[in-house]
C-alpha cells in the first residue's frame, strides 16, 4: 500500500478561520497526492472532505479550463 495521506500541511489555512482556495497544484505540493477524480468523494466522503467538516467547512469545486496558446509555425 501506499503512505498514508497526511493532511497536517493544511492545518496552517484551516487555523486562519477565514474562506481560501486551494489549487490542485497547490493541495499535490502540501500533500504528496493527487486530489481524487470523483467530484462527490472528494467534497463528502473523503479525507480532505471530513477534515474541511471537522474545521468547520465545506468544500465548493471550481473547474476553469485553462487556456494555452498553441503556436503553429507553417512553412511559406
Amino acid at each position: 500500500m501506499g503512505k498514508a495521506l497526511d493532511l497536517s500541511a493544511l492545518d496552517d489555512l484551516f487555523c486562519q478561520r477565514k474562506t481560501f482556495k486551494l489549487t490542485d497544484e497547490q493541495y499535490k505540493k502540501k500533500t504528496g497526492k493527487s486530489l481524487p477524480t470523483n467530484m462527490q468523494y472528494l467534497k463528502f466522503s473523503s479525507p480532505l472532505a471530513r477534515k474541511a467538516k471537522e474545521n468547520g467547512y465545506r468544500i465548493e469545486v471550481e473547474e476553469n479550463a485553462v487556456i494555452q496558446k498553441v503556436l503553429t509555425f507553417t512553412k511559406r
